[in-house]
């Protein structure tokens, strides 16, 4: 499955704060971690395209809250790893 550069990375920030299961993080605060303010636009797209594609599930307690599907996780670290080696 091929992802777009600001997929991978919103798959990175989320994966290097152990967002599975339990925990969670609100989109606002992703848009905001190491990103620029023109690319908020691009990067909550990212995140909706994410949602879609099963990689990033909305947390139980919140529509604004999401955490990593740890159902994907071996995928995930699939698609981290071979951005690197790339």
């Amino acid at each position: 499955m091929s992802l777009s550069e600001i997929e991978l990375t919103v798959l990175k920030v989320m994966c290097s704060r152990n967002l599975y299961g339990g925990k969670h993080i609100r989109m606002e605060k992703i848009m905001r971690s190491g990103f620029r303010s023109d690319l908020r636009g691009e990067v909550k797209d990212a995140i909706y395209s994410l949602i879609k594609k099963g990689f990033i599930l909305y947390a139980k307690r919140s529509k604004d809250a999401i955490q990593l599907n740890k159902e994907k996780s071996n995928e995930i670290q699939q698609l981290i790893y071979q951005n690197i080696q790339s």
